[in-house]
């Protein structure tokens, strides 16, 4: 069977778990037990002590599209082997370490696809902050990082989508508003047949917990210090700007 691979990229903390989930729902999409970094040979942030920041050594992550042949034919060979749905016609894989080599997936997974979650990049720092302090403790210069971390990522897939045949990209406060019409805007893209919209209306299970799709940033943002909102914006401005989420303290942390 020709399969296709579709990459979701983005951010962590940008609703690419959510958006794995929704377009799973298809029943000509495959997908995979969990992070395809995680399923082969690829080196991971955790191994690297760089849980959710693998900015911090980016090297490391960003393949020259040419290079590492075989680690890609080892991908794919183990990828194929644990997918949900074996004669489905189109493979999901996602893992945020993704966003680093687009065009090195592209390169060794002929006809691939691309699709670009992105989310205010104010309560994404804030969600990686949290959730590595939880593992790894209080450490200097966190938020920065996770500031950085979403900065940088949107930053690469961006230069790199030139370089992409089939790229698209979407918003999680749009996803997350109405599922149906994005999700139906992404399988129009990969030509396939939108769901119902009633496919999405019941619960999600996402990293454990189990709810209804509903934007999260305004309880992420609702708390965010005056301190916390110079941080991020100082480290991200040029990409909030960018994406339009550049806005005063006061009305992102009011927010309801």
């Amino acid at each position: 069977m020709a399969r296709k691979w579709v990459f979701i990229v983005g951010c962590y903390n940008s609703g690419t778990t959510l958006l794995e989930r929704l377009l799973r729902q298809h029943p000509e999409v495959a997908g995979l037990p969990k992070e395809g970094q995680f399923l082969t040979g690829l080196v991971t942030p955790l191994a690297k002590g760089l849980p959710r920041l693998w900015t911090q050594d980016e090297q490391v992550f960003r393949f020259d599209p040419e290079g590492h042949e075989e680690l890609a034919r080892r991908a794919m060979q183990d990828w194929k082997a644990k997918l949900d749905k074996p004669e489905a016609p189109i493979a999901l894989e996602k893992s945020p370490t993704n966003a680093a080599r687009t065009l090195w997936l592209q390169r060794h997974f002929a006809g691939s696809a691309f699709v670009h979650i992105v989310r205010n990049g104010y309560a994404v720092a804030i969600g990686i902050r949290d959730k590595v302090r939880r593992s790894w403790g209080a450490k200097p210069r966190l938020l920065d990082m996770a500031a950085h971390q979403w900065a940088r990522s949107a930053e690469i897939v961006l230069k790199d989508s030139a370089g992409l045949s089939r790229f698209l990209e979407v918003r999680y406060e749009d996803l997350t508003r109405d599922p149906h019409a994005i999700t139906s805007q992404i399988f129009e893209f990969l030509n396939l047949d939108a769901q119902p919209a009633d496919t999405f209306e019941r619960e999600f299970m996402i990293h454990g917990l189990r709810s209804r799709i509903m934007n999260q940033n305004p309880a992420r943002l609702r708390d965010m210090s005056q301190d916390e909102y110079e941080c991020i914006t100082a480290r991200a401005k040029a990409m909030l700007e960018h994406y339009g989420y550049l806005q005063p303290w006061e009305s992102l942390s009011s927010a309801s």
